[in-house]
C-alpha cells in the first residue's frame, strides 16, 4: 500500500465517524445560503454565539458549501459544509458597525450574494425596495433597537474578520477572544445542544 492510498484510509475512518443525528434536512443549498435564512446558516450561528457568548453572530452564506442530509451526521459531511478551515474570532463592534455589516450582505437582494449574513442574537428587517446601503429598518439585539454608539461583541469568522465577502467595517477591529475551527465548534454544538435553534424564524427578513 503507498502513503497516497494509506493517508485516504486513515481519512476515510475520521470522515465517516458519526458525530450526531440530524432530525431533518439542514439546508446549504447555495441558491438559498447567499439569499436568505436557512436552518443550516442558523445552526452555525447559533453554535458560533453558545461557544463564545458574544451578544450576537454572523457568517457569511458564501462559506455554507453544501446541505446536511437527515439521518447520521459524519465528519465528513460537516467538513464538506465547512471546509476551508475558518476559525471563530470575537470582536468588538459599535452598533453602527453592525448596521454597515448587515446592509453589506444585503445589497445585491433579491440576487444570490456570498456576503449574505447569516445571524443569531439579533433580528433583522430590511427593505429591498431602498436604495442598497440603506435598506435596514430594523435591528434589535437582544429584543432592543440596536445603538449605533455602543460597544457590541460578535462572534464570527477570521475570514470576514480580515475583511472578507466586503465585510471591511470588520478589519482592525479588536478581537477578544477566539476559538477553534468552524467545523468542530459545528460538530461539538451538534453533538452537545442538538438541532432546536435550527429551525428557519424569520430573524432576517425583507418586510417587501
Amino acid at each position: 500500500m503507498d502513503l497516497v492510498t494509506e493517508l485516504k484510509n486513515l481519512n476515510a475512518v475520521i470522515e465517516n465517524e458519526v458525530v450526531a443525528v440530524a432530525p431533518f434536512e439542514l439546508n446549504g443549498v447555495r441558491d438559498f445560503v447567499r439569499t436568505g435564512e436557512t436552518n443550516l446558516g442558523n445552526m452555525i450561528t447559533e453554535a458560533l454565539l453558545d461557544i463564545s457568548g458574544a451578544d450576537v453572530a454572523l457568517t457569511n452564506g458564501g462559506g455554507i458549501r453544501a446541505s446536511i442530509d437527515v439521518g447520521e451526521v459524519t465528519k465528513g459531511e460537516v467538513l464538506t459544509v465547512l471546509p476551508y478551515g475558518n476559525t471563530v474570532r470575537v470582536i468588538e463592534l459599535t452598533g453602527a458597525d453592525i448596521l454597515a455589516a448587515i446592509e453589506n450582505g444585503i445589497t445585491d437582494y433579491p440576487a444570490a450574494k456570498g456576503a449574505f449574513p447569516h445571524i443569531a442574537g439579533m433580528t433583522v428587517k430590511f427593505d429591498s425596495s431602498k436604495e442598497a446601503g440603506s435598506r435596514v429598518v430594523e435591528l434589535l439585539i437582544g429584543g432592543l433597537a440596536v445603538d449605533p454608539a455602543a460597544t457590541y461583541t460578535m462572534a464570527t469568522n477570521d475570514f470576514l474578520v480580515a475583511g472578507g465577502d466586503g465585510y471591511t467595517m470588520f478589519i482592525g477591529k479588536k478581537v477578544v477572544a477566539e476559538f477553534g475551527a468552524m467545523d468542530e465548534v459545528l460538530t461539538d454544538y451538534m453533538l452537545n445542544s442538538g438541532f432546536d435553534k435550527a429551525a428557519v424564524t424569520g430573524r432576517i427578513m425583507d418586510i417587501q
